[in-house]
């Protein structure tokens, strides 16, 4: 369908959108069923109701769902858990009502709120509308969920050196680690109505199973997920209030239970026969009885007693607004998004961290906590806040981590100082060491989880747990831009002398006898990846995506 032409701002104006976070912490919260942002009208097309259209139109109706008062154009109310909410998904899948668009880094050129990223949703119909998403939210759906890469967008990075094969958060924090510039314009390039990829990047709902409580998605380049019926709520409620549902609501009354469901319409193409093997419920069908979910759960409050307190405070903030979508309002590490995404966020309810400058089964420093938040996590959803944060905001947040984890609480309490791994000198010629490092891996059993040469276990290997219970495979060690904890030879001899806590990574600083023995797995770890970044350019693109990735997804070396 037609889209009007989005008026986004020129790149100079950047500079006036690079408050953006404070004012988003400050002034927006995530849940983003506030109050309707007044979008510009030239963005918006013809058949988009305003908020007094809706209000008009819910005017005295009653329903079973409001026997006593007007449906309210403030929130969505319908959860999971609710008899109609099976009824309720059918219906908006048939309306394509959670349709939307990734746009533009937000605040510019428009008359909604300033800062974040400007979603686009349902455009064509009545509930057509903008809202500002926070960009913890915007990276934990289009990178957690959606997988962008940038093999995806192999024009706009030839600009910057062509395509590596990773994720687009990585490979923009690549370019400019200090500034959102590169987001800037990378949002402006793939959301754009005049972009090739603009309707490309829609996902579409594709079957709903009542049985699993999810609905399993399709994106661009066969890209697939699955939302929980809970994370779906947290879709529907960018675009819908219970009065925006006052269609449905009337339907429900008027059909009775199972009217969509069981009329499927989603319009799913299965047979009855599948339809009824993965537990689609007939119209005549009871409610199923099921636990209420609950959207907007309480913080965790900061004890009035320890220290930073009031710098904690400002960081719960920040967290609310960036970090809570992922990592979720308690810190365990199960966000709405969270159950999208390959790598899981961090738990930080046991005090457990992998990354650290402190010996193996210590606490990591607030330096650790402000280094992770601040350069953020290579080939997972953890951004690179140094991108979007302030360096006080960033030490805010990293401080406000500490309330979720009674262990940490007590440590930070009586002002505990975990033990430091110790600096080394790096040798001037580290890669003559290698071959030394090589018979120290073959004698300290690396290859049993990395494999005899460096890319991990085989498939077949026995699978392996974190502390968590996530199902791990042992670091790549063929690729080093995307360890984790850093591929500087210093970051490589951090996780070697303190492991990486609450994974099957072990600390071996009692294991070798020397930091010259260190320096030496070190270099023969470094010689495993090719002395240059395997890159595909542009004009070389349409041939050698087909035999240069590989199955991780990586650009691996020419074989010429």
């Amino acid at each position: 369908m037609p889209m009007h032409p989005r008026k986004l701002a020129p790149l100079f104006a950047l500079a006036t959108v690079l408050f953006t976070l404070s004012a988003i912490v400050l002034s927006f919260e995530f849940s983003t069923t506030t109050a309707e942002a007044v979008s510009n009208a030239e963005h918006l097309g013809p058949m988009a109701w305003k908020s007094a259209q809706w209000e008009q139109s819910c005017d005295g109706v009653r329903t079973s769902y409001n026997e006593e008062r007007d449906l309210s154009d403030e929130e969505l109310t319908l959860v999971p858990g609710d008899e109609r909410w099976l009824d309720f998904v059918y219906w908006t899948f048939n309306n394509k009502i959670a349709e939307h668009q990734v746009e533009a880094y937000g605040g510019t050129d428009w008359d909604g709120p300033a800062g974040g990223v400007i979603f686009h949703w349902a455009p064509g119909s009545h509930w057509e509308r903008d809202t500002l998403a926070s960009f913890g939210f915007t990276i934990g759906h289009v990178i957690g969920e959606h997988r962008w890469v940038d093999t995806m967008f192999p024009d706009f990075f030839e600009r910057f050196g062509g395509v590596y094969g990773v994720n687009v958060k990585d490979r923009l924090v690549e370019i400019d680690a200090e500034s959102a510039t590169p987001w800037v314009e990378f949002l402006e390039y793939a959301g754009s109505s005049s972009s090739p990829y603009y309707r490309y990047l829609f996902h579409q709902e594709a079957v709903v199973d009542p049985t699993a409580e999810r609905i399993d998605l399709l994106g661009g380049q066969g890209v697939a997920f699955s939302y929980s019926f809970a994370r779906y709520y947290h879709e529907l409620r960018e675009v819908l209030t219970d009065c925006r549902a006052v269609d449905f609501f009337r339907m429900y009354d008027l059909f009775g239970h199972g009217f969509a469901a069981s009329g499927n319409w989603a319009r799913q193409n299965p047979p009855p026969t599948t339809l009824r093997a993965v537990g689609y419920v007939a119209a005549d069908a009871p409610a199923v009885a099921s636990d209420r979910y609950v959207p907007n759960p309480p913080g965790v409050p900061v004890p009035r007693d320890l220290p930073e307190a009031e710098a904690m405070r400002r960081g719960q903030i920040v967290y609310s607004a960036q970090c809570a979508p992922c990592h979720g309002v308690a810190g365990d590490g199960k966000g709405f998004l969270a159950a999208g995404f390959a790598v899981p966020p961090r738990d930080f309810t046991s005090g457990t961290y992998k990354f650290r400058s402190t010996a193996t089964g210590e606490l990591p420093t607030i330096e650790d906590l402000e280094r992770s938040v601040r350069v953020g996590i290579p080939d997972t959803t953890m951004p690179a806040w140094g991108q979007f944060l302030t360096a006080e905001q960033i030490a805010d947040v990293s401080r406000y981590l500490v309330v979720f984890s009674d262990r940490f609480t007590e440590a930070w309490r009586q002002k505990e100082v975990p033990a430091p791994i110790g600096a080394a000198t790096e040798p001037t010629d580290l890669a003559s060491y290698a071959d030394a490092g090589a018979r120290l891996y073959e004698d300290l059993g690396c290859a049993s989880c990395h494999g005899d040469d460096g890319r991990g276990a085989p498939p077949n290997a026995e699978a392996q747990h974190d502390q968590w219970g996530h199902e791990v495979r042992a670091a790549d060690l063929t690729y080093r831009w995307t360890f984790r904890n850093g591929h500087t030879p210093e970051d490589v001899r951090r996780t070697l002398i303190g492991g990486l806590n609450g994974s099957p990574m072990p600390s071996y600083s009692e294991t070798m006898e020397s930091d010259e023995q260190v320096w030496a797995l070190v270099a023969h770890v470094l010689s495993l990846s090719p002395a240059k970044r395997p890159v595909i350019r542009l004009a070389d693109f349409a041939v050698e995506r087909r035999s240069r990735i590989g199955p991780d997804g990586h650009v691996v070396p020419r074989t010429d």
